[in-house]
This record gives structure tokens, C-alpha cells and sequence, in this order.
């Protein structure tokens, strides 16, 4: 049996990098052509959290947290 890692097998950072790089953008083709449109309930819900999150960004409303940090 071999052993698991040889000196001979050690590739540098930018190599590396390269490779992981190039899996993670074919992950992301292959997961988007494979990805099905959401149930119309979760894509309201989505577009609602859009929404928000464009009021919290122009300075209109308060942030989302408010309530979670509330004192009685």
C-alpha cells in the first residue's frame, strides 16, 4: 500500500488556489443548470427580504435585529 502524501505530491499555494478555484466555478455551472425555480410561497418570501434589506440600505427604517434586542 502506498503511503497517503509523498514530498513528490505537494503542489505550491498558487496551484492550489488555481484548482480549487476552477472545482468551485464547475460546481457552480453544474448546480445552476440543475437548480429548479422555487415554490412560489418561498419566492415571496425571497422578494420580501429584498425588499427589506433595500430599506435597511437606504437609511429608511430601522434595522431588522430591533426586536431581538428589546427590553421589557
Amino acid at each position: 500500500m502506498e503511503p497517503t502524501s509523498r514530498a513528490s505530491d505537494h503542489i505550491d499555494r498558487l496551484t492550489a488556489q488555481s484548482i480549487c478555484d476552477e472545482v468551485g466555478n464547475r460546481l457552480q455551472e453544474d448546480l445552476f443548470l440543475e437548480a429548479s425555480p422555487l415554490p412560489p410561497y418561498l419566492e415571496r418570501l425571497v422578494n420580501e427580504l429584498r425588499k427589506q434589506e433595500r430599506v435597511q440600505i437606504d437609511g429608511v427604517g430601522a434595522p431588522a435585529d430591533r426586536f431581538l434586542h428589546a427590553r421589557p
